[in-house]
């Protein structure tokens, strides 16, 4: 995946309410500096907050999105969500928007 930055997941959109409301449920993990000071947000951060927006527009729960989103990013193409439900990453369909 092309490296992202925070405007790009909010043009792709992603409401900064709901980023926000992600990073206080531990979804996102943003480097918080201090007080005061911006986030700063490393490349898989703002992949995985993409990919959980897509995810969760397609009717996931935030909770599975994180955890698809996060597996991916690892490298795992497949996540048991439960038993005998596997979901299957299409990694070649991931780099497209698809309307």
């Amino acid at each position: 995946m092309p490296d992202l930055t925070l405007q790009d997941v909010y043009d792709n959109g992603l409401p900064a309410y709901t980023l926000e409301y992600w990073i206080i449920r531990g979804l996102l993990h943003p480097i918080v500096r201090g007080r005061g000071t911006p986030r700063e947000w490393p490349a898989e951060e703002l992949q995985v907050a993409n990919l959980m927006r897509r995810l969760v527009d397609a009717g996931l729960t935030v909770d599975v999105a994180a955890l698809v989103a996060r597996a991916h990013l690892d490298g795992r193409p497949l996540v048991k969500l439960a038993p005998g439900v596997v979901l299957a990453i299409d990694t070649d369909l991931l780099t497209q928007e698809v309307t």
